[in-house]
C-alpha cells in the first residue's frame, strides 16, 4: 500500500471538518492554520471529496464546508480510495497483469493479504470513532509535547459544549441597534481605548498591563462571543486578536465584524502562535507571532491608530 499525503491530509480535513462544523460551515482558511496545511492544498482535496458526495459546500460571506453524510457513515477507508484511487493499493494485488512477474511470484499472497488486511482495518474505522474514542490519535501528552516541538504554546482546556453559540451571537447583535443607541459618546480627551481578545489569560494580563501602563484605556475578552458583546459595548479603537480559540476562532469574529458598519473599520493586530498568521486576515493592519516583544506591540498599535 502507498499511502501519500492527498490521503492523510485528506482524512485531517475530513476529521477538522467535522470537529468544527457545530459552529457553522468550516473555511479551508481555519482549518489550513489548525492543520498547518496549504489552504490551495486543501481546496484541491475538498473538491475532490465533494464530487463523491462525503463534503458539501456552502457559498456566501458565512459560506464553507460541510459533511455531506453522518460522520458514522464515513470510513478511513473511503477517503482514502477517493483521494488515493489504484495508488493506495499494491499495484500487483488489483492488478496481476501488472507485473510480469506475478504467475511465479512467491511473495505475492503476501503483499494481497497485508493489502486487503489494512483496508479491512480502515473500513472499520469511521470518522465518528476517531473523534469521539480518539482511536489511532496521540495521548493527550504525546500531542502537547508535539505542540511544544514546534513553538505552539500549549493547549487550552477542552472547551464545554457551546451548542448554543449561534444563538447567543444572534441575541447579542439584536441588541446592537440599542446598545449604540444608548452608548455615551467618547468624553474629550478620552485615552483610546485597545480590546485585548484572548483565550489565555497570562497572554490577555500581560497585554492589558503593557497598554495601560503606556496611557491606553483597555477593555477584554477570551472569545468571539464575549468579544462581540464587549466590541458594542466598549466601542474601543483598536482590537488586538487572538487566531486559536476554543469557542470561536478569530477570523470568524472578525468577519463579523466587517459586517458592523459601526465597528468594520476598527483595526485589528494579530497576536497568534500559529504558523500562516499573516493569512488569517486578510483586513489585520498588522501581525505579530507569540511570543512577542511588547515593544514591538506598542509600535504597531501607535502606528495604527496614534499615541494614547
Amino acid at each position: 500500500m502507498r499511502l501519500t499525503t492527498k490521503g492523510r491530509y485528506g482524512m485531517r480535513l475530513v476529521l477538522d471538518i467535522a470537529q468544527h462544523e457545530k459552529y457553522g460551515p468550516v473555511s479551508m482558511a481555519e482549518t489550513s492554520l489548525r492543520q498547518d496545511i496549504s489552504a490551495k492544498y486543501l481546496e484541491r482535496l475538498v473538491g475532490e471529496l465533494q464530487r463523491a458526495g462525503v463534503v458539501k459546500s456552502l457559498r456566501g460571506r458565512e459560506g464553507g464546508h460541510l459533511l455531506a453524510m453522518p460522520p458514522e457513515k464515513i470510513t478511513v477507508g473511503d477517503v482514502v480510495r477517493i483521494l488515493e484511487g489504484e495508488a493506495a493499493e499494491l499495484a500487483c494485488s488489483h492488478n496481476r497483469l501488472s507485473c510480469p512477474r506475478s504467475v511465479h511470484c512467491l511473495t505475492r499472497a503476501i503483499w494481497v493479504a497485508a493489502d486487503q488486511a489494512m483496508f479491512e482495518k480502515l473500513d472499520s474505522v469511521t470518522v465518528r470513532d476517531i473523534i469521539e474514542d480518539g482511536q489511532n490519535c496521540l495521548s493527550v501528552k504525546e500531542a502537547e509535547q508535539a505542540r511544544l516541538a514546534r513553538g505552539l504554546p500549549a493547549a487550552p482546556p477542552p472547551a464545554p459544549d457551546i451548542g448554543g453559540r449561534r444563538k447567543a451571537v444572534r441575541r447579542i447583535l439584536r441588541q446592537r441597534l440599542a446598545m449604540t443607541m444608548n452608548r455615551a459618546a467618547k468624553p474629550e480627551g478620552a485615552p483610546k481605548k485597545i480590546m485585548v481578545v484572548d483565550d489565555d489569560p497570562d497572554i490577555v494580563d500581560y497585554l492589558v498591563t503593557v497598554f495601560r501602563d503606556r496611557g491606553y484605556a483597555t477593555c477584554s475578552a477570551n472569545g468571539g462571543v464575549e468579544a462581540t458583546e464587549v466590541l458594542i459595548r466598549e466601542n474601543p479603537d483598536l482590537i488586538t486578536l487572538d487566531l486559536e480559540m476554543p469557542e470561536e476562532w478569530g477570523p470568524r469574529f472578525s468577519r463579523r465584524v466587517s459586517r458592523l458598519p459601526e465597528f468594520k473599520h476598527v483595526p485589528i493586530i494579530v497576536i497568534s502562535g500559529l504558523p500562516g498568521i499573516h493569512m488569517a486576515i486578510p483586513r489585520a493592519v498588522a501581525t505579530v507571532r507569540k511570543p512577542f516583544d511588547p515593544a514591538e506591540v506598542l509600535g504597531l498599535v501607535e502606528s495604527a491608530i496614534g499615541a494614547p
